[in-house]
């Protein structure tokens, strides 16, 4: 990626944070923000550190089984890996985090990076999954029933899935058609030969979702995953004396903040998390300066925590962020094959 490129890229990221946090803060008086912020509860976020921590405990362990289609990975590496790629999130623009968190997990397991990637989006899959099962109860407790919004929310996640599942189902037939296509097109050249085996990893990767047993063992998982960062923000949301509807309140800021964590944008989100935290938490009457607090605490909580463990690890591993950020950018422009490790491949020591 050219430097220009990424300069307007970043402008971009800035120019939507900048005004999502407009349109955030334009009835939001900045005496009123400090006052809450000063009266916040903040002894509600002792027991909330332990539950985020638990909570990418959590995403390991749900890493560890998606990945055991390949081989047993030690679970410190997935958790420390995980934890550096949040960090890297809330200091990269476009959730770069993910290609940090594979990078990282690749130098410490050397395992290729097309099966982390997939690995990864399996996880997200199941995000998607999880989050749309709590937009549907939100709607249920909002007394909408069960018809309208609520079926095409969960007949399009199922549709997703059932469709990625039939991919995985199909994925020897997919590389042999690729293989019959790619490959003679190209007379032979590696860049084929590299396109062809990345495809396998990737979906190689994904096959995890072929098990039923596994299957419901990751439904669990990112219930779990879900159940604890539900909790999570409920001790937030009560650090500022927001307690009417906790069922919908809490399922509400949860839901929309992380839809809005979708959104290309600045590090961490700034911008688009406090206008989606405004957003979700009007209906219950939260003035927007009580909500606009509720999301820098929030935020603050994660990249603080996330700062200093990921600091930790990437310091005890003697890898450099710098240099992770600048693979996940020359990534994007080039095929992943060629960033795929064999065993016999040393890595470079940044």
């Amino acid at each position: 990626m050219t430097g220009k490129k990424r300069l307007i890229n970043l402008a971009v990221a800035l120019g939507i944070s900048g005004a999502a946090l407009f349109f955030a803060l334009r009835h939001v008086s900045l005496k009123s923000l400090g006052h809450i912020l000063w009266k916040g509860h903040y002894g509600w976020l002792i027991p909330a550190t332990f539950l985020l921590l638990s909570i990418y405990g959590v995403r390991a362990l749900f890493w560890r089984q998606t990945l055991s289609v390949t081989r047993k990975v030690a679970y410190p590496s997935l958790y420390s890996s995980i934890v550096v790629g949040f960090m890297a999130n809330s200091i990269l623009p476009f959730r770069a985090g993910e290609m940090v968190r594979a990078l990282y997990a690749r130098k410490l397991e050397n395992l290729p990076l097309p099966l982390l990637l997939s690995t990864i989006f399996i996880e997200r899959l199941f995000d998607l999954v999880s989050l749309s099962l709590l937009l549907f109860l939100y709607l249920v407790f909002g007394g909408q029933g069960v018809g309208g919004k609520s079926l095409w929310i969960i007949g399009g996640t199922a549709g997703l899935f059932l469709g990625l599942s039939a991919l995985v189902y199909g994925r020897l037939l997919v590389v042999r058609i690729l293989e019959r296509t790619i490959v003679p097109l190209t007379r032979g050249h590696r860049f084929a030969r590299k396109l062809v085996k990345t495809a396998e990893q990737a979906l190689h990767g994904l096959s995890s979702i072929t098990s039923p047993i596994l299957l419901l063992r990751l439904f669990l998982t990112s219930l779990a995953i879900w159940g604890l960062t539900l909790l999570l923000t409920w001790f937030t949301l009560i650090t500022f004396d927001v307690t009417q509807s906790p069922v919908r309140v809490t399922l509400a800021f949860l839901v929309f903040t992380n839809l809005a964590m979708l959104i290309p944008s600045s590090p961490g989100g700034i911008g688009v998390f406090q206008l989606a935290a405004v957003y979700s938490l009007s209906p219950f009457h939260v003035p927007a300066d009580r909500a606009v607090a509720l999301s820098l605490v929030n935020q603050g909580l994660v990249i603080s925590v996330t700062g200093i463990l990921g600091y930790v690890f990437v310091s005890r591993s003697h890898v450099s962020l710098a240099s992770m950020q600048s693979q996940a950018l020359e990534i994007e422009e080039t095929e992943i094959g060629e960033e795929a490790p064999s065993p016999s491949r040393k890595e470079e020591t940044p």
